[in-house]
């Protein structure tokens, strides 16, 4: 039985050297076969992935929607329009949109027929002739022209149709959009960079080598060609021949500088990034610096979070639905401006554009507006 055993041990340690060989064998001509592709998987397939997606969300960030939206309705016009000489002077030419011809002091009516006229109670003085309490008839001639002062309201009722088109140029950097593709492209920006400053081939990876016992510093999350201009353009224009940029958007419009600020990436390589380090000095992260500037705006009791968590659409959801338990939004003071630090003003704390009347149509914030 010892001896068994023995021989059996022994067929299991051959089988396991065995094993342990073939799979050595394996791993070392997969490792061979990486070793001569890694370059083409790196140059095919990493970097075009990574420098890919990277470069897709700066360019969702750059992007601008430019539309015309094609406005057709009919006015109803239901206004009554004076005629009246005290109101009207030879100035006006219009009253709700309704041509008028002026009236200066009196104007002049001509008969169009014969009028007769009966007046009772005259007086009639004439050369030997007096008669007191007569009654007299007359007939104005057609065509006799009378001076008079004219005071009535004529009612206007009509339907004016109104066609026009609206056009939007929203650069989306300008929206809440801008956080969310800030936050993609700083998850990739550190990895793009990384992938576009490693060597190409085993020539540039020698150098490399080389530099490093050299003691020369190798910053792989140097700024390149790439991250210099990762996005190239679009297929088709935004923008163009749009006269109003200049046109100051109301203040009640304005957007708020919450303080809140995207979250980042990888935190050891966000860190590294020239516009993200000073999120990380002193021990700090911007999950804390998030919370402080929640905190703040908290602290002011005037901002409702959901205008700046994302919850303005439940707002219209709670307008085209309203519910017994819905919550009022706190009112908000016009006596704050915006500053840096997260202010204490929202002023775009707007009732939601209703189903009718005002069609939607709000103003379009612009740069530098």
């Amino acid at each position: 039985m010892r001896a068994f055993f023995y021989r059996f041990g022994k067929l299991i340690w051959r089988f396991m050297v065995i094993f342990s060989f073939i799979v050595n064998i394996i791993l070392l001509v997969v490792l061979l076969v990486l070793g001569l592709l890694i370059f083409d998987i790196k140059n095919n397939i990493a970097t075009p992935l990574i420098a890919g997606l990277h470069s897709s969300f700066v360019g969702l960030d750059k992007a601008t929607i430019d539309w015309t939206i094609p406005v057709g309705f009919n006015l109803p016009l239901d206004l009554p329009v004076p005629i009246n000489a005290n109101t009207i002077t030879s100035q006006v030419t219009q009253i709700g949109g309704v041509p008028v011809s002026p009236i200066a002091g009196e104007t002049v009516v001509r008969l169009t027929r014969d009028v007769p006229i009966q007046i009772t109670g005259a007086n009639i003085i004439a050369p030997g002739l007096t008669v007191s309490g007569a009654t007299v008839n007359i007939s104005l001639p057609a065509g006799t022209e009378l001076p008079v002062a004219l005071d009535l309201a004529i009612r206007v009722t009509s339907s004016v149709p109104i066609s026009t088109d609206v056009r939007a140029v929203i650069p989306l950097n300008q929206t809440q959009l801008h956080d969310v593709a800030e936050n993609l492209r700083l998850l990739f920006e550190p990895l793009a960079r990384i992938m576009t400053n490693l060597p190409n081939d085993f020539g540039g990876a020698a150098q490399m080598v080389s530099n490093v016992l050299a003691g020369q510093q190798q910053n792989l999350l140097a700024e390149n060609a790439y991250t210099a201009n990762p996005w190239p353009g679009f297929s088709r224009t935004a923008g163009f021949g749009y006269s109003l940029y200049g046109v100051p958007v109301p203040a009640s419009n304005q957007p708020i500088d919450t303080g809140i600020v995207p979250i980042g990436g990888i935190p050891a390589l966000d860190a590294q990034l020239p516009d993200r380090s000073h999120l990380y000095q002193n021990g700090s992260t911007p999950d804390q610096v998030n919370e402080q500037a929640i905190g703040q705006i908290n602290s002011q009791t005037v901002i409702a979070p959901a205008f700046y968590n994302g919850g303005v659409s439940e707002i219209y959801e709670e307008a085209l639905n309203p519910s017994s338990d819905s919550q009022v939004v706190p009112p908000v003071t016009n006596d704050q401006t915006n500053t840096e630090s997260p202010p204490a003003n929202d002023t775009s704390q707007q009732p939601p554009p209703s189903s009718g009347g005002d069609l939607g149509i709000v103003a379009t914030p612009q740069p530098g507006g």
